[in-house]
């Protein structure tokens, strides 16, 4: 991977890791674990080919349904991960598919729209102008792989934000 999107991926990670906790969402920290940075491996290609078909016409939507999905993956973390970590992609997407994929998620398994609703559609925005300020040439290579990397980051930052609401928090021991 070349030095410009090492840069890229680690500025759009603290880009929102700074957003969030300027909003009270994260405390600086990027709470993560590696079952749920497993499960990102496991989902991101089915969750990529979704997202790369919509962006160019819902480009925060697509970010903010990876931003989703990181809350709804560690919210099962927490709640049962023997039981869910080997779930299907598909259990995290409502009647429509990936079109309401965001309402699915809210309402099925983290039961709490108004909050997580405000935090993605927050990050979403922030993630998708960060990625525009870079001035990325359509369809080039570059471009998707930025778009891939604002993806992921979405995923960890949505992550991060449903642990820190389950009361996880970085001790030193």
């Amino acid at each position: 991977m070349d030095n410009f999107l090492e840069t890229y991926k680690s500025g759009i990670l603290q880009h929102l890791l700074g957003v969030c906790t300027d909003a009270g969402l994260l405390k600086g920290t990027l709470l993560a674990t590696p079952d749920i940075d497993q499960a990102w491996v496991r989902y991101a290609p089915a969750f990529y080919g979704d997202a790369v078909s919509n962006f160019n016409s819902y480009p925060e939507f697509c970010l903010g349904c990876a931003g989703y999905l990181g809350m709804a993956v560690a919210k099962l973390w927490d709640q049962d991960w023997a039981r869910y970590s080997e779930a299907s992609y598909s259990i995290f997407q409502g009647e429509r598919g990936f079109d309401d994929m965001d309402d699915h998620i809210t309402s099925s398994i983290l039961k709490d729209g108004k909050w997580s609703v405000d935090a993605m559609q927050m990050c979403a925005a922030n993630a998708y102008h960060f990625l525009m300020r870079q001035c990325p040439e359509p369809g080039t290579a570059d471009a998707y792989r930025m778009f891939l990397s604002t993806v992921e980051a979405m995923f960890k930052i949505g992550a991060a934000i449903q642990l820190h609401r389950l009361g996880y928090k970085f001790e030193a021991l």
